[in-house]
């Protein structure tokens, strides 16, 4: 199984909304959130936190398919 995040720098706000909902995956860098480690927390985490963020930064691919 495959993983890919990502977070578009241009949408995020910094609310830390991922950071919360998916503790050790996202780190908040110059008030931008970055993936850090992919598997820090339960793939059912990232997919909330993608599903969290206020302005849908976030998105999640599970071998190649979005989630």
């Amino acid at each position: 199984m495959t993983v890919e995040i990502e977070v578009s720098s241009a949408r995020c706000i910094g609310s830390k909304a991922c950071i919360h909902a998916a503790d050790g995956v996202f780190r908040l860098v110059d008030g931008v959130s970055r993936v850090v480690d992919t598997e820090a927390a339960p793939l059912d985490d990232v997919v909330a936190a993608a599903e969290g963020c206020p302005t849908g930064a976030i998105k999640v691919k599970k071998d190649g398919r979005p989630l």
